[in-house]
């Protein structure tokens, strides 16, 4: 009987070369996927997480955790609501008597409080801007003549210089009078008698050399100094609570390539300072020291 003829079987499975062309893919797979979130890491956010591992001996041994995390976003949220917990015995900082050493506010924490004092006064300053605006409407100037603005430290009005004043002059026109003395009939009011007040004039850049304004920066401090004048000669302003400042060309709102442009930056400002705290600076870690007067009105002494 003849014998059957063998014949050698291949390996069975997947040829080898596919195992390692698989881990080399899902290398690559890994590696974009860690470039990926790398690129889209808050860096704030990360700095935090990574403090919450300061100072540990082992690997998470208590002390500060994380909870709520999360990860990154477009499909992996960011971190965010970082919440510190402060576990029992393990911290290494605690006292003998179980008893967390008291910590001291955070930047975090002074940065909110700063912000919502800052939000406080530009709500104040928002509501004072509105008050004068509207009574100076009252007496009818509009937006053209008299501009009411403000920031969380003043309230500003703006002036057009051609409305106050004639080309290369620093003498009040008759109408610009009319209106300084209803500005100044307002800022007297009782209860906006206690802030300072800053007159700064503004010029164009084109230049000007007479006899009387050898440039623009004493013609601008001139013109200041007239809506000064009236304030203190026709309205008894207190010369403690009132200054003039010529600025000249050199703060303009507005381009001075065209007409218009140089027509706005034209102009005197008017503003009320509302807080004109100062700060001492010491060296000590105490908190700072207000001197001066203060925006009510207050001497520290």
């Amino acid at each position: 009987m003849a014998r059957k003829q063998h014949t050698d079987e291949g390996p069975q499975g997947a040829p080898a070369w596919m195992s390692t062309y698989g881990d080399m893919v899902t290398l690559l797979l890994c590696f974009f996927v860690l470039l990926f979130s790398m690129s889209s890491v808050d860096i704030a956010k990360f700095k935090a997480a990574m403090s919450s591992f300061a100072d540990q001996i082992d690997v998470l041994p208590g002390g500060e955790a994380l909870t709520e995390g999360e990860l990154l976003n477009n499909g992996v949220t960011q971190l965010s609501d970082l919440q510190i917990i402060i576990q029992g015995n393990m911290n290494l900082n605690q006292n003998q008597d179980n008893t967390l050493p008291e910590q001291e506010d955070t930047d975090i924490e002074i940065d909110e409080e700063n912000i919502e004092e800052k939000t406080e006064e530009y709500i104040r300053a928002g509501q004072i801007a509105e008050s004068i605006e509207e009574q100076i409407r009252n007496e009818g100037y509009n937006a053209d003549v008299v501009a009411v603005s403000y920031t969380s430290n003043y309230v500003k009005l703006t002036l057009q210089g051609e409305f106050l004043f004639d080309s290369s002059r620093a003498n009040l026109r008759t109408e610009a009078v009319s209106a300084i003395d209803a500005i100044a009939n307002t800022l007297k009011n009782q209860e906006y008698s206690s802030y300072d007040i800053q007159i700064e004039g503004h010029t164009d850049n084109l230049d000007i050399n007479n006899a009387q304004f050898p440039n623009n920066w004493i013609l601008s401090s001139y013109r200041a100094y007239a809506v000064l004048e009236e304030l203190l000669e026709s309205h008894d302003f207190d010369p403690e609570k009132v200054a003039a400042t010529g600025y000249g060309e050199y703060r303009p709102i507005a381009s001075n390539d065209t007409l218009e442009g140089r027509a706005q930056n034209r102009r005197v400002e008017i503003k009320v300072v509302l807080d004109s705290r100062e700060f001492l600076i010491s060296d000590s870690d105490e908190e700072e020291t207000s001197i001066g007067e203060t925006s009510d009105n207050v001497t520290s002494e």
